[in-house]
């Protein structure tokens, strides 16, 4: 397994126990994030103060990976499952794929996308 399979996986893993300390070490201090749901962010930073708010509105929460392979060298992509419960008990599912890439041992950027219709 590649460097950057095994970063991006770990990403996953942390990201399912909302471990922000675990994340913030993967991250570079400039990495970027885009996700048609929750906007863009430029820096560490910035994207931990996203995830703590997106993670806080949830009881729980969880992202299943249907798929994941390093594309080109750097570049994970995930397919995923998302499904979250809200302190109110309404159910939240999404889909998606997200692209991780990473270098020289850091992810530097994240990418949300929605999956193409079929």
């Amino acid at each position: 397994m590649t460097e950057a399979l095994k970063i991006a996986k770990r990403y996953f893993e942390l990201s399912n126990t909302s471990d922000f300390s675990g994340i913030k070490n993967l991250l570079a201090e400039s990495t970027t994030y885009s996700s048609q749901t929750t906007g863009i962010y430029l820096g560490r930073e910035n994207i931990l103060t996203m995830q703590r708010t997106f993670h806080g509105k949830f009881s729980s929460l969880k992202w299943q990976v249907n798929s994941v392979e390093e594309i080109k060298p750097g570049v994970v992509l995930f397919d995923y499952d998302f499904a979250g419960e809200l302190p109110d008990g309404k159910k939240v599912e999404a889909s998606g794929l997200e692209y991780v890439t990473v270098y020289q041992g850091k992810i530097r950027h994240i990418e949300i996308r929605n999956k193409p219709a079929r």
